[in-house]
């Protein structure tokens, strides 16, 4: 399963597989899904799964207020230093926007400087500009 590792517990790939379950149970990752349609095999993860289907495109307010639902989730979790794996269709832009978020509250740096960080680890990520655009402005929320 080619998975990215951000640091403070934070996991982005596409969308997981069947054949992941058992693995992500075992290594006790609660699953945040952000693709349109909910992988119907991650509802055997019960309450580690969690689906907040969103669009990879503006981040209109309906939108960004998701977004921010998903990256709460993200950081309450990886706060305590459990696994969080976000995904979406290929991982590369809602899975790496919340990833990000979640980052620069818990490394407690920049939107622009965990941009740059999730940039680093996977190259590709963050391809949509309104995403971007967005975590330029981003500055981190306090972590309880």
């Amino acid at each position: 399963m080619k998975t990215y590792y951000y640091g403070h517990s934070l996991y982005t790939r596409g969308k997981p597989l069947p054949v992941h379950v058992d693995w992500l149970r075992k290594y006790g990752f609660l699953v945040v899904s952000l693709s349109p349609a909910y992988p119907e095999h991650l509802t055997a993860l019960g309450a580690n799964s969690i689906h907040i289907p969103m669009p990879d495109g503006l981040l209109t307010p309906r939108v960004l207020d998701d977004v921010m639902r998903a990256k709460s989730y993200v950081v309450e979790r990886a706060a305590k230093h459990r696994p969080v794996l976000t995904h979406c269709n290929a991982g590369r832009n809602r899975a790496a926007l919340v990833t990000a978020l979640a980052y620069a509250d818990l490394a407690k740096v920049s939107g622009k400087a965990a941009t740059a960080h999730v940039k680093q680890i996977r190259t590709n990520a963050l391809a949509n500009e309104h995403f971007v655009t967005f975590l330029a402005t981003y500055e981190p929320q306090p972590v309880l």
